[in-house]
Protein backbone atom coordinates (compact mmCIF):
# COMPACT_ATOMS: atom_id res chain seq x y z
CA UNK A 1 0.00 0.00 0.00
CA UNK A 2 2.96 1.99 1.06
CA UNK A 3 4.29 2.38 -2.56
CA UNK A 4 0.75 3.20 -4.27
CA UNK A 5 0.19 5.73 -1.67
CA UNK A 6 0.92 8.65 -3.61
CA UNK A 7 -1.29 8.11 -6.83
CA UNK A 8 -4.13 6.38 -4.59
CA UNK A 9 -3.85 9.44 -2.54
CA UNK A 10 -5.69 11.44 -5.37
CA UNK A 11 -8.32 8.29 -6.64
CA UNK A 12 -9.48 9.09 -2.34
CA UNK A 13 -9.36 12.78 -2.78
CA UNK A 14 -10.88 12.40 -6.32
CA UNK A 15 -13.71 10.45 -5.15
CA UNK A 16 -12.94 7.94 -7.32
CA UNK A 17 -14.86 4.52 -8.00
CA UNK A 18 -12.13 1.50 -7.31
CA UNK A 19 -11.43 -1.88 -6.14
CA UNK A 20 -8.46 -2.21 -3.88
CA UNK A 21 -7.00 -6.15 -4.32
CA UNK A 22 -5.04 -6.95 -1.44
CA UNK A 23 -2.49 -10.48 -1.50
CA UNK A 24 -3.75 -12.12 1.65
CA UNK A 25 -1.97 -15.44 1.82
CA UNK A 26 1.30 -16.09 -0.10
CA UNK A 27 3.16 -18.95 0.18
CA UNK A 28 7.02 -19.27 -1.39
CA UNK A 29 7.96 -19.03 -3.86
CA UNK A 30 5.28 -16.11 -5.16
CA UNK A 31 6.53 -12.92 -6.59
CA UNK A 32 4.74 -10.66 -4.43
CA UNK A 33 4.08 -11.02 -0.88
CA UNK A 34 1.21 -10.89 1.60
CA UNK A 35 0.23 -7.06 1.81
CA UNK A 36 0.42 -6.06 -2.00
CA UNK A 37 -1.70 -4.01 -3.34
CA UNK A 38 -3.45 -3.80 -6.75
CA UNK A 39 -5.76 -0.58 -7.12
CA UNK A 40 -8.09 -0.65 -10.20
CA UNK A 41 -10.19 1.59 -11.35
CA UNK A 42 -14.18 1.19 -11.84
CA UNK A 43 -13.57 0.93 -15.73
CA UNK A 44 -10.96 -2.03 -15.59
CA UNK A 45 -8.40 0.50 -18.18
CA UNK A 46 -6.88 2.08 -15.24
CA UNK A 47 -4.71 0.33 -12.42
CA UNK A 48 -1.90 0.79 -10.19
CA UNK A 49 0.03 -1.10 -8.07
CA UNK A 50 0.28 -5.20 -8.65
CA UNK A 51 -0.48 -8.74 -7.13
CA UNK A 52 1.89 -10.93 -8.83
CA UNK A 53 4.55 -10.62 -11.64
CA UNK A 54 1.47 -10.54 -13.82
CA UNK A 55 0.61 -13.37 -14.46
CA UNK A 56 -2.91 -13.15 -12.57
CA UNK A 57 -3.57 -9.06 -12.98
CA UNK A 58 -6.28 -10.00 -15.82
CA UNK A 59 -8.44 -11.85 -13.86
CA UNK A 60 -8.25 -9.68 -10.91
CA UNK A 61 -8.75 -6.54 -12.89
CA UNK A 62 -12.34 -8.48 -14.18
CA UNK A 63 -13.22 -9.60 -10.86
CA UNK A 64 -13.05 -5.98 -9.82
CA UNK A 65 -15.89 -4.85 -12.30
CA UNK A 66 -17.94 -7.45 -10.72
CA UNK A 67 -17.04 -6.35 -6.68
CA UNK A 68 -17.91 -2.92 -7.97
CA UNK A 69 -21.22 -3.79 -9.29
CA UNK A 70 -22.40 -5.47 -6.77
CA UNK A 71 -20.56 -4.07 -3.69
CA UNK A 72 -19.17 -7.76 -2.23
CA UNK A 73 -15.89 -8.91 -1.30
CA UNK A 74 -14.79 -11.56 -3.11
CA UNK A 75 -11.63 -13.68 -2.76
CA UNK A 76 -9.36 -15.31 -5.48
CA UNK A 77 -7.33 -17.91 -5.43
CA UNK A 78 -4.02 -18.69 -7.45
CA UNK A 79 -1.11 -21.28 -7.22
CA UNK A 80 -0.61 -25.19 -7.99
CA UNK A 81 -4.33 -26.71 -8.85
CA UNK A 82 -5.03 -30.13 -10.48
CA UNK A 83 -4.02 -29.94 -13.88
CA UNK A 84 -7.10 -28.42 -15.76
CA UNK A 85 -6.99 -26.05 -18.46
CA UNK A 86 -9.23 -23.25 -17.19
CA UNK A 87 -6.90 -23.15 -13.70
CA UNK A 88 -4.71 -20.14 -13.50
CA UNK A 89 -0.71 -20.93 -12.09
CA UNK A 90 1.88 -18.78 -11.32
CA UNK A 91 5.10 -18.81 -13.51
CA UNK A 92 6.90 -19.31 -10.16
CA UNK A 93 5.21 -22.11 -8.66
CA UNK A 94 3.91 -20.37 -5.62
CA UNK A 95 0.47 -19.68 -4.68
CA UNK A 96 -1.59 -17.04 -3.38
CA UNK A 97 -4.68 -16.13 -2.32
CA UNK A 98 -6.51 -12.38 -3.14
CA UNK A 99 -8.92 -10.48 -1.35
CA UNK A 100 -11.17 -8.36 -3.86
CA UNK A 101 -13.41 -5.63 -2.14
CA UNK A 102 -15.09 -1.48 -3.06
CA UNK A 103 -12.72 0.91 -2.07
CA UNK A 104 -13.73 2.31 1.23
CA UNK A 105 -15.56 5.46 0.63
CA UNK A 106 -17.78 3.59 -1.64
CA UNK A 107 -19.89 2.58 1.40
CA UNK A 108 -22.08 4.45 3.17
CA UNK A 109 -20.79 6.67 6.11
CA UNK A 110 -17.58 6.29 5.22
CA UNK A 111 -16.43 9.76 3.83
CA UNK A 112 -15.08 10.23 7.14
CA UNK A 113 -12.70 7.69 7.48
CA UNK A 114 -11.30 8.71 4.13
CA UNK A 115 -10.31 12.17 5.47
CA UNK A 116 -8.79 10.75 8.19
CA UNK A 117 -6.71 8.48 6.31
CA UNK A 118 -5.53 10.92 4.02
CA UNK A 119 -4.96 13.91 7.31
CA UNK A 120 -2.78 10.88 9.08
CA UNK A 121 -1.01 10.15 5.70
CA UNK A 122 -0.03 13.54 5.13
CA UNK A 123 1.15 13.95 8.87
CA UNK A 124 3.30 11.53 8.62
CA UNK A 125 1.01 9.47 11.31
CA UNK A 126 1.28 5.65 11.60
CA UNK A 127 -1.93 4.45 11.26
CA UNK A 128 -3.84 0.87 11.46
CA UNK A 129 -6.75 0.51 8.89
CA UNK A 130 -9.28 -2.02 10.09
CA UNK A 131 -11.81 -3.53 7.39
CA UNK A 132 -14.50 -6.02 8.39
CA UNK A 133 -16.34 -5.31 4.91
CA UNK A 134 -19.24 -3.40 7.19
CA UNK A 135 -17.09 -0.31 8.39
CA UNK A 136 -13.84 0.87 8.26
CA UNK A 137 -12.22 3.03 11.51
CA UNK A 138 -8.76 4.18 11.88
CA UNK A 139 -7.12 3.02 15.49
CA UNK A 140 -3.39 3.34 17.10
CA UNK A 141 -1.19 1.37 15.11
CA UNK A 142 0.36 -1.98 16.57
CA UNK A 143 3.76 -2.07 15.79
CA UNK A 144 3.00 -6.39 14.90
CA UNK A 145 0.86 -5.82 12.35
CA UNK A 146 1.38 -4.81 8.99
CA UNK A 147 -0.90 -6.96 6.96
CA UNK A 148 -3.08 -9.71 8.06
CA UNK A 149 -6.76 -10.81 7.71
CA UNK A 150 -8.56 -12.59 11.02
CA UNK A 151 -11.26 -14.09 11.53
CA UNK A 152 -14.23 -12.45 13.72
CA UNK A 153 -16.85 -14.89 13.57
CA UNK A 154 -18.13 -15.55 10.04
CA UNK A 155 -16.40 -12.46 9.29
CA UNK A 156 -12.43 -12.13 7.46
CA UNK A 157 -11.06 -8.46 8.57
CA UNK A 158 -8.45 -7.09 6.72
CA UNK A 159 -6.07 -5.37 8.46
CA UNK A 160 -3.09 -2.97 7.43
CA UNK A 161 -0.72 -0.89 8.99
CA UNK A 162 0.56 1.80 6.80
CA UNK A 163 3.79 3.57 8.44
CA UNK A 164 5.03 7.02 8.17
CA UNK A 165 5.87 7.28 4.38
CA UNK A 166 9.79 6.97 3.77
CA UNK A 167 11.25 10.85 3.07
CA UNK A 168 14.60 11.98 1.88
CA UNK A 169 16.34 14.99 2.78
CA UNK A 170 18.58 16.35 -0.15
CA UNK A 171 20.99 18.94 1.27
CA UNK A 172 22.33 21.11 -2.12
CA UNK A 173 20.71 21.22 -5.24
CA UNK A 174 23.56 20.41 -7.23
CA UNK A 175 23.68 18.21 -10.49
CA UNK A 176 24.05 14.88 -8.44
CA UNK A 177 20.59 15.87 -7.16
CA UNK A 178 18.50 16.62 -10.12
CA UNK A 179 19.81 12.63 -10.63
CA UNK A 180 19.08 11.65 -6.87
CA UNK A 181 15.61 13.19 -6.83
CA UNK A 182 14.33 11.39 -9.93
CA UNK A 183 15.86 8.07 -8.45
CA UNK A 184 14.22 8.60 -5.05
CA UNK A 185 10.77 9.30 -6.51
CA UNK A 186 10.91 6.07 -8.52
CA UNK A 187 11.26 4.62 -5.09
CA UNK A 188 8.58 6.41 -3.67
CA UNK A 189 10.16 8.63 -1.65
CA UNK A 190 9.06 11.93 -0.77
CA UNK A 191 12.12 14.32 -1.09
CA UNK A 192 12.54 18.02 0.30
CA UNK A 193 15.60 19.45 -1.24
CA UNK A 194 16.96 21.95 0.80
CA UNK A 195 19.88 24.71 -0.46
CA UNK A 196 20.38 28.13 0.98
CA UNK A 197 21.83 29.25 -2.84
CA UNK A 198 18.78 30.69 -4.51
CA UNK A 199 20.40 30.47 -7.49
CA UNK A 200 20.47 26.22 -7.02
CA UNK A 201 17.06 26.00 -5.25
CA UNK A 202 14.96 26.58 -7.64
CA UNK A 203 12.07 24.35 -8.85
CA UNK A 204 12.17 24.31 -12.51
CA UNK A 205 16.21 22.91 -12.97
CA UNK A 206 14.85 19.00 -11.65
CA UNK A 207 13.20 16.75 -14.53
CA UNK A 208 11.35 15.23 -11.87
CA UNK A 209 10.23 17.73 -9.25
CA UNK A 210 11.11 17.04 -5.88
CA UNK A 211 7.71 17.26 -3.52
CA UNK A 212 9.39 20.62 -1.65
CA UNK A 213 12.57 22.70 -2.78
CA UNK A 214 13.67 25.53 0.25
CA UNK A 215 15.85 28.30 0.38
CA UNK A 216 17.11 27.69 3.74
CA UNK A 217 19.98 27.17 5.86
CA UNK A 218 19.52 22.74 6.35
CA UNK A 219 19.87 23.83 10.12
CA UNK A 220 16.50 26.13 10.31
CA UNK A 221 14.52 24.60 7.70
CA UNK A 222 15.02 20.91 9.01
CA UNK A 223 14.24 22.16 12.76
CA UNK A 224 10.26 22.40 11.05
CA UNK A 225 10.55 18.44 10.63
CA UNK A 226 10.53 15.84 13.41
CA UNK A 227 13.13 13.33 11.55
CA UNK A 228 12.97 10.18 12.25
CA UNK A 229 13.89 6.08 12.16
CA UNK A 230 12.27 5.84 8.95
CA UNK A 231 13.90 9.44 7.76
CA UNK A 232 17.06 10.00 5.15
CA UNK A 233 19.23 12.42 4.37
CA UNK A 234 22.41 12.90 2.12
CA UNK A 235 24.60 16.31 1.99
CA UNK A 236 25.85 16.75 -1.08
CA UNK A 237 27.04 20.46 -1.74
CA UNK A 238 30.89 19.87 -1.12
CA UNK A 239 30.78 22.99 0.87
CA UNK A 240 31.01 22.31 4.54
CA UNK A 241 29.32 24.98 5.96
CA UNK A 242 26.51 23.94 4.65
CA UNK A 243 26.79 20.18 5.00
CA UNK A 244 28.23 20.10 8.32
CA UNK A 245 25.07 22.40 9.53
CA UNK A 246 22.90 19.87 7.62
CA UNK A 247 24.90 16.98 9.50
CA UNK A 248 24.85 18.29 12.96
CA UNK A 249 20.82 19.04 12.78
CA UNK A 250 20.93 15.53 11.80
CA UNK A 251 22.79 13.74 14.15
CA UNK A 252 20.72 15.21 17.15
CA UNK A 253 17.42 13.08 15.69
CA UNK A 254 16.73 9.65 15.40
CA UNK A 255 17.28 10.02 11.46
CA UNK A 256 17.54 6.73 10.22
CA UNK A 257 20.62 7.23 7.22
CA UNK A 258 22.85 10.10 7.43
CA UNK A 259 25.11 10.33 4.42
CA UNK A 260 27.50 13.08 2.88
CA UNK A 261 29.38 13.72 -0.33
CA UNK A 262 33.22 13.34 -0.65
CA UNK A 263 36.56 11.43 -0.43
CA UNK A 264 37.71 9.82 2.67
CA UNK A 265 40.05 12.19 3.48
CA UNK A 266 37.74 14.97 2.99
CA UNK A 267 35.32 12.92 5.46
CA UNK A 268 37.84 12.43 8.32
CA UNK A 269 38.22 16.26 8.30
CA UNK A 270 34.45 17.04 8.39
CA UNK A 271 34.11 14.39 11.60
CA UNK A 272 37.03 16.82 13.26
CA UNK A 273 35.17 19.72 12.43
CA UNK A 274 31.74 18.49 13.66
CA UNK A 275 33.40 17.06 16.41
CA UNK A 276 34.59 21.06 17.45
CA UNK A 277 30.93 21.18 17.65
CA UNK A 278 29.75 18.42 20.53
CA UNK A 279 28.75 15.90 18.30
CA UNK A 280 30.15 12.82 19.77
CA UNK A 281 31.76 9.90 18.58
CA UNK A 282 29.18 7.33 18.36
CA UNK A 283 26.70 9.82 15.97
CA UNK A 284 29.98 10.78 14.20
CA UNK A 285 30.14 6.80 12.94
CA UNK A 286 26.53 7.04 11.82
CA UNK A 287 27.55 9.05 8.70
CA UNK A 288 27.98 7.07 5.41
CA UNK A 289 31.19 8.63 4.29
CA UNK A 290 32.24 8.79 1.37
CA UNK A 291 28.34 8.25 0.58
CA UNK A 292 26.84 5.70 -1.30
CA UNK A 293 27.80 1.68 -2.92
CA UNK A 294 31.37 1.41 -4.49
CA UNK A 295 30.03 1.10 -7.61
CA UNK A 296 32.66 2.79 -9.95
CA UNK A 297 30.71 6.00 -9.83
CA UNK A 298 31.66 8.45 -12.48
CA UNK A 299 28.76 10.65 -13.66
CA UNK A 300 26.49 12.16 -11.47
CA UNK A 301 23.79 9.55 -12.40
CA UNK A 302 25.89 6.84 -11.28
CA UNK A 303 26.79 8.75 -8.14
CA UNK A 304 22.71 9.32 -7.35
CA UNK A 305 22.52 5.86 -8.41
CA UNK A 306 25.17 4.62 -5.83
CA UNK A 307 23.51 6.38 -3.12
CA UNK A 308 19.86 5.13 -3.93
CA UNK A 309 21.52 1.55 -4.09
CA UNK A 310 23.18 2.06 -0.25
CA UNK A 311 19.36 3.62 0.97
CA UNK A 312 17.92 0.59 -0.39
CA UNK A 313 20.37 -2.12 0.84
CA UNK A 314 20.77 -0.12 4.71
CA UNK A 315 16.50 -0.18 4.92
CA UNK A 316 16.26 -3.96 3.34
CA UNK A 317 19.24 -5.34 5.62
CA UNK A 318 20.26 -2.85 8.38
CA UNK A 319 23.41 -0.75 8.26
CA UNK A 320 26.86 -1.60 8.53
CA UNK A 321 29.76 1.04 7.00
CA UNK A 322 30.32 2.50 4.04
CA UNK A 323 28.70 -0.64 1.74
CA UNK A 324 29.95 -3.45 3.38
CA UNK A 325 27.64 -6.76 2.98
CA UNK A 326 27.21 -8.01 6.26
Amino acid sequence: MQDIWPQLRSWFIGSERFALATVVKASKPSPRGVGSVLAIHENGERFIGSVSAGCVENEVIEASKSCLADGKTRWLSFGPGEGFPWEIELSCGGKIEIRIEPAPHLREGNSDFVDALVAAMDRHEAVLWTSDGITDTLTELREDVLTEEVRDGEVRVLRRALRRRRRLFVVGASHIALHLVAAAKMLQYEVVVIDPRENYARGERFQLAPDEVLTAWPGTALGDYALASSDSLVAITHDPKIDDDALAAALTTDCGYVGALGSRKSHAARCRRLAKRGISEADLDRIFGPVGLDIGSRTPAEIAISIVAQLVLVRNQGSEKNGEVF
